[in-house]
């Protein structure tokens, strides 16, 4: 149902055959204000699909594009100030990003960026242009984030294809396949999450801690 639904789309099968050219292109107005819904994540899997072995090559032109498209919509949103963020998502909505992205910081945006749709990715490029959110961290955390995201696409996509194209042919056989490629997603991203959470966690620490340094000076 979803792939037919890509497929309609004007310029899907233009894009599909330019395969690293075309992810590279999609992945740019992915991290734009246009929204794409999952385009790119389908396209990437779907290349991967078709030639696993070229998988890494499709997961770093996914990366390269979106890595473009989120530095534009950053130094646009820079040029713009914070009233483009609200213009675009809302007062409510823009408090709520400002507030994640000054507590945050790198791991608002990385968990932005491995988060998988409908999560609204564009808000926190918007938002840390918007704030001045250092540009080398901004870039860091995206080229990261979207590293890990496109990295396992690729690889959960080449490793299943045989049950993926089971799956397209014969769709009530792919259950258990399905589990455990939820299972393993799921559980990677975790084990992530925790990981950037407890470096975020020191980092505020040993901050809190310098502070009380200095005061009791």
């Amino acid at each position: 149902m979803i792939i037919s639904l890509f497929i309609a789309i004007p310029g899907w099968k233009l894009l599909r055959s330019l395969g690293g050219v075309g992810l590279v292109i999609l992945g740019i107005v992915d991290s734009s204000v246009i929204p794409t819904f999952g385009s790119l994540d389908a396209l990437t899997a779907i290349l991967a699909v078709k030639n696993h072995e070229l998988w890494p090559y499709y997961a770093a032109a996914s990366t390269a594009g979106s890595l473009i498209g989120a530095y534009i919509t950053y130094r646009i949103s820079a040029r713009a100030g914070e009233s483009w963020l609200e213009k675009r998502i809302g007062k409510k909505r823009s408090r709520q990003v400002q507030g994640l992205l000054k507590r945050w910081g790198f791991v608002a945006v990385f968990v932005s960026c491995v988060a998988p749709p409908p999560f609204p990715t564009s808000p926190f490029f918007i938002g840390a242009g918007a704030l001045r959110y250092p540009q080398g961290r901004f870039v860091s955390a995206v080229a990261t984030g979207r590293a890990l995201r496109y990295a396992v696409i690729g690889f959960l996509a080449a490793k299943y294809s045989h049950s993926i194209l089971r799956f397209l042919r014969h769709p009530r056989g792919f259950e258990t396949d399905a589990k455990l490629i939820g299972i393993t997603v799921a559980g990677f991203a975790i084990i992530v999450l925790f990981i950037l959470l407890w470096r975020q966690y020191r980092i505020h620490f040993q901050r809190t801690k310098a502070e009380a340094v200095v005061i009791v000076k």
